[in-house]
């Protein structure tokens, strides 16, 4: 019996493979919206990992996080008052760990928590992955609610910002068979 415990032990060893990520190529984006105008914020700045299990994909653990600071709307002045309104000095990073990977028809259903703001809230998210032998692509879309991580909106002409934020990850990595 323990011998077999054993096997079965070295077998989930080998069966997880760390992605590496390319951070020319991968992004979170956010994509913000008020009646007089939308704008886009970028981060390329995406650290964490991403221990894929080839054998079983839904046994694979997610665990990312990008600082708040790293995004840039190509507005600094927007891009300065949003650090204050997400209170970046107490809240440097958005992270998102995943629980639980469910294969659905058109992909992955991602269950995990998210933190931002100093509040974490366990959300559902698509995941689309492609891979071959070297390359892994994870892309997802998804929106969240800034009143949801008590997030003051902002306002232009009295007016605030949208309340849903919608997100947008692709991530490329190289897989890493070992450990």
């Amino acid at each position: 019996m323990k011998k077999l415990i054993f096997i079965l032990f070295l077998q989930s060893l080998y069966a997880q493979s760390l992605v590496q990520f390319d951070l020319s190529k991968s992004f979170i984006s956010y994509d913000g919206k008020h009646p007089a105008h939308n704008w886009t914020g970028v981060s390329k700045d995406v650290q964490g990992t991403f221990e894929m299990n080839k054998q079983d994909l839904t046994q694979s653990k997610v665990d990312l996080y990008v600082p708040v600071f790293s995004f840039d709307s190509k507005n600094a002045n927007r891009d300065s008052n949003m650090l204050d309104v997400v209170e970046e000095y107490y809240y440097p990073f958005v992270r998102f760990t995943s629980s639980k990977i469910i294969k659905t028809e058109s992909g992955f259903d991602v269950t995990g928590n998210l933190s931002f703001h100093g509040i974490t809230k366990e959300l559902t998210v698509p995941v689309n992955l492609d891979q071959d032998n070297e390359t892994v692509i994870v892309s997802s879309d998804f929106s969240i609610m800034l009143s949801d991580f008590k997030i003051k909106r902002p306002a232009l002409l009295t007016v605030k910002i949208r309340n849903q934020i919608d997100l947008k990850v692709f991530l490329v990595g190289s897989i890493d068979s070992q450990k």
